[in-house]
């Protein structure tokens, strides 16, 4: 395995071998903060494969993987704000909105989910051998658009907090009537480096709580436990924000949407004479950015992700952000975030629980 995007393989071929299998996935808990926790209790039982993140180190990137089994480059839904071409607008899929708007806007619009989907879920296909599948969230997010199409095939569970949900699924993985698959999703540790920043005590407090709500899971016998992040954080901070079309007034009469893709530490824009806007920005914001061809991040390019790629990238230098002023938002009070191609964003790993002697 060399990337997130080798779990589910690993994961189906662990299933297709007769193992039952929980997978864990903390948001944000990347391998800089599974190392400054190895004290855990939790943590020393881990047997940890290093792993890079895909490419943006973002969770929308990595969630489509974990449940439809393909790449990024294969899926396209590379980032939280992305060019929908049947819209011919940038909507924030996890959102079911066009960016800016209220959550769920799209469905008074009468968008078609399915547009969003690469396919069947990889719970169909796991269906097909016998493999019943479950999933486990935060009640706060569940039932999106979104998670009508992603989770297609599994049973859904969502839960109040996660000491529910882990009493929850380890209670069904020690069932032999009960899922041969399951996942857990939690975000509470992304949302506090969001707003305190990933060095912060609130940051470290989130993550110890994540960890010892998780304890029932070391209690089963008989089911492969694993862990995984879809990404990591760096601290950033408000007064480290260059907004592009201040920098460079004239960026917006070459902008063909009006609304950056990607994030703040990953702008994605669309535009026409992509050469001519790499260089204009990269003289004006010289070392605090790289300004490249967005398609030189990925080795490959499917064709859902070509669809909905913008031409150019801007990733800012550590600790800093970029956006545009006229679509301003949450770089205005971040103080962690991801994206970027800092070593804190992209490691990630596969961690096995070792049974207890």
């Amino acid at each position: 395995m060399r990337t997130f995007a080798d779990i589910t393989g690993e994961v189906e071929r662990r299933l297709l071998a007769g193992e039952r299998v929980a997978l864990v996935l903390l948001d944000a808990f990347g391998m800089r903060f599974l190392e400054r926790h190895d004290d855990h209790p939790l943590v020393r039982r881990l047997d940890v494969t290093p792993l890079e993140t895909q490419t943006p180190s973002t969770t929308t990137a990595h969630i489509p993987t974990l449940h439809f089994g393909m790449p990024v480059t294969e899926h396209g839904l590379y980032e939280w704000n992305l060019y929908e071409p049947s819209l011919d607008a940038v909507i924030v899929p996890f959102l079911f909105a066009r960016a800016g708007d209220p959550p769920g806007t799209l469905l008074q619009e009468g968008f078609d989910v399915q547009r969003l989907s690469p396919g069947p879920s990889l719970y169909r296909r796991l269906e097909q051998h016998g493999i019943r599948s479950a999933t486990y969230g935060p009640d706060r997010i569940a039932g999106s658009p979104f998670g009508t199409v992603a989770l297609d095939g599994s049973s859904t569970h969502p839960f109040p907090d996660l000491g529910s949900g882990a009493r929850e699924l380890a209670a069904a993985m020690a069932d032999p009537g009960g899922p041969h698959y399951a996942t857990l999703y939690w975000d509470v540790i992304d949302a506090t480096g969001h707003l305190h920043g990933p060095s912060s005590a609130e940051f470290d407090a989130s993550i110890r709580d994540a960890l010892d709500a998780l304890e029932p899971l070391t209690r089963l016998e008989g089911v492969t436990v694993l862990f995984t992040a879809d990404h990591g954080q760096v601290d950033v901070a408000p007064d480290r924000v260059d907004y592009l079309d201040e920098i460079w007034p004239e960026l917006v009469s070459y902008l063909t949407q009006d609304r950056p893709a990607g994030s703040a530490r990953d702008v994605f824009l669309h535009v026409r004479e992509p050469d001519t806007v790499i260089a204009e920005l990269s003289a004006r914001l010289g070392a605090g950015a790289r300004v490249l061809p967005a398609a030189s991040l990925f080795d490959t390019v499917g064709d859902r992700l070509a669809a909905r790629l913008a031409d150019v990238v801007v990733l800012p230098a550590d600790g800093r952000e970029a956006w545009l002023r006229s679509a301003a938002g949450v770089e205005q009070h971040f103080r962690g975030h991801h994206g970027g191609l800092h070593p804190d964003e992209t490691r990630t790993y596969l961690a096995e629980l070792r049974t207890q002697a």
